[in-house]
């Protein structure tokens, strides 16, 4: 092989690497998910930041092709979507999960961020995503 074939062997395989690389890893950002979803929203500041992050959750399929356990382990384990309008009117399943993001700092029963809907296939793969915003 002359010098010549072994560069272009080279690019080549650079090239196909570069397509061919592990998806994207969404660990972090949904360990930070997790965290949000019970943690207390004082401020502005933190509304838009939990906001950013369901967006970006649901914008870069971070739940995609995840099993209800899978992510039952990431994020927990939503509440029902049951009878919601949120959830009907945008094509989900009463057994569909929703995710209020963030408390109220005087009443953490009291939702005060962003909401996010998964939806699961009858095989128990995440089929959709779908979020609200507070703004």
């Amino acid at each position: 092989m002359t010098t010549k074939d072994l560069v272009l062997l080279a690019l080549a395989a650079g090239a196909l690497s570069a397509g061919c690389g592990a998806a994207t890893d969404h660990t972090a950002t949904l360990a930070r998910l997790r965290d949000a979803i019970d943690a207390p929203i004082a401020t502005p500041t933190q509304l838009e930041d939990h906001n950013q992050l369901v967006e970006n959750v649901v914008r870069s399929g971070a739940l995609d092709g995840l099993r209800q356990h899978e992510v039952q382990e990431r994020i927990g384990r939503g509440e029902e979507c049951g009878v919601r309008a949120l959830c009907s009117e945008h094509g989900f399943r009463p057994s569909d999960w929703v995710y209020d993001v963030g408390r109220d700092p005087n009443d953490p029963q009291l939702p005060a961020g962003p909401t996010l809907v998964v939806g699961f296939d009858q095989t128990g793969h995440v089929d959709g995503t779908y979020y609200v915003t507070r703004r």
